[in-house]
Order: structure tokens, then sequence, then C-alpha cells
């Protein structure tokens, strides 16, 4: 083969791997935007508060391993989950920390709060729940995406570590496996499926629903509230302590964070 021909394929081959390499990952600050949903991150979180959030939570999962370690705790977390009101049982992704970055699952109550699966990406990239909110799965947990099915119950718990570039753990509580996750598309926006802020108690610590739920925030996190709107689109998760009575999450998607709340 003539070399005018052999330079145009290895250029063509070049741009190809360069295609594919540009689409193996979605860019933390993409803005990916679909008709119809809330955009992700309409308004941007002060990057110095972002970082102050990660370090302070850290801290608090470290600290709240080492009170875990008493017998007495133990015996208090076994007796709560006893009075839990189901008795279906599944594993949280795992809680994973600064001290003790090892992997470990632990049994939790069935969630009032937890979502649905609607659709998996061809690239086993990207999830859909019934929010219509689309979640990219890290590139080392795609393949776990091969034994989930449509209308597998899903749970969303934080991953604070500073080890992962993925804010979010999503478990499928249908097969107890776990992917760690970005939202990076909204839901629809005042969807049938969707939740979104009405109201606002920022001296109390509030946070009212359209579905007339209403939300005590942890003081600790009022510092996140107060740039908080309404209207903002919230997704619920689980804040899988075990000492803490705050045990949701509400996801603020037009924001991108979160705080650690308790329904009233």
């Amino acid at each position: 083969m003539s070399k005018k021909f052999i330079l145009p394929s290895l250029a063509s081959l070049l741009l190809l791997n360069a295609h594919l390499l540009g689409e193996e990952t979605i860019t933390e600050n993409e803005e990916t935007v679909i008709e119809g949903h809330v955009s992700v991150r309409s308004r941007e979180t002060d990057p110095s508060k972002r970082d102050l959030m990660r370090d302070l939570r850290a801290r608090q999962r470290e600290e709240e391993e080492t009170e875990n370690n008493a017998p007495a705790q133990q015996m208090l977390r076994r007796a709560s989950f006893k009075l839990a009101n189901s008795s279906q049982q599944f594993m949280l992704a795992p809680r994973e920390t600064i001290a003790r970055p090892q992997f470990s699952l632990t049994s939790y109550a069935y969630p009032i709060n937890c979502h649905w699966l609607t659709s998996i990406s061809d690239t086993n990239r990207s999830i859909e729940m019934e929010d219509g909110s689309h979640w990219e799965v890290s590139a080392f947990d795609s393949y776990v995406l091969r034994n989930w099915r449509r209308e597998d119950s899903l749970v969303i718990t934080p991953n604070y570590s500073w080890l992962s570039s993925h804010d979010y753990y999503i478990t499928n509580k249908s097969n107890n496996t776990y992917v760690k996750a970005n939202l990076y598309v909204g839901p629809i926006a005042f969807g049938p499926y969707s939740h979104w802020i009405v109201d606002i108690d920022y001296f109390g610590g509030h946070i009212y629903l359209e579905n007339q739920m209403v939300w005590c925030i942890n003081p600790q996190d009022n510092y996140i509230l107060k740039d908080w709107a309404v209207n903002d689109h919230i997704i619920f998760g689980i804040y899988d302590s075990w000492l803490s009575s705050y045990d949701h999450i509400l996801i603020n998607v037009n924001m991108d964070d979160h705080v650690r709340a308790k329904q009233y």
C-alpha cells in the first residue's frame, strides 16, 4: 500500500479514537440540557462552600465510624431496625471514610422514599429514574448495570470520599448491587414524579414541598440552605447515618448539592 493511502487512514483512526475518548466520560462542569427538564447547576454553588461541605461531612463520617464501635450504640441500632414498619431488608452502598476506606455493607430497613429505574443507556454509562432525572455512572461500575432491569427499586445515598469524583451511590434494592454516580440531567420540570420547594423557613430551617411534606434541616447544613429558593427541584435520598436522626438527604437539582433532613 502506498504512503498516500496510509497517512489518511492513520489520521482517520486518530480522529475516531479522540472522538470515542471524548464520549467516554461526562465532564463534571458540562451543562447537559434536555427540553422540559430542570437544568442541573442552573445556579452555581460557591466552590469554597462545596469543598467545605465535603470536608465537614467526611470528618463527621469518621467520627460516626468511631462512635459506632461502642457496643451500646450497636445495640441501639439493632433495636431501631426491629421497630421499623417494614420487615423487608436490603443492602445500602458502603460507607466510605477517610480513616477506614475499606468497604462494608450493612442492612437497613426498607426506606420510605425510593426511586425506580426506567432506562439504561446503550453504553451502560447512565441511567434514568422515574422522575426523568439522568445519572452518569462511574466507568468502573458500568458492568454492574448489566444485571439491572426496568422498574428495579433504587436508593440514593451520599458519597463523601475525597477519593471519588462521584457525589452519590445508587443502590439497587432488587439485587443488592450499587454504582457511584453523579446527577447530570434534572427531572422533568414540575412533572408527575418530580418534587419542588413551595416555601422555605430559613430561620427555622424548614422546607415545604408541593406534596405538603415538611422537612426539618440539620442545623449544620443551614449554610447550604441559605442559597436555596422556591421552585428549586428536589430529589430524595437516604442519609445512611448510624447515629443521626436526620435520616434523609434532599438533593437540590438547581444547586447540585444536598442537605440532611428529617420529615415532620
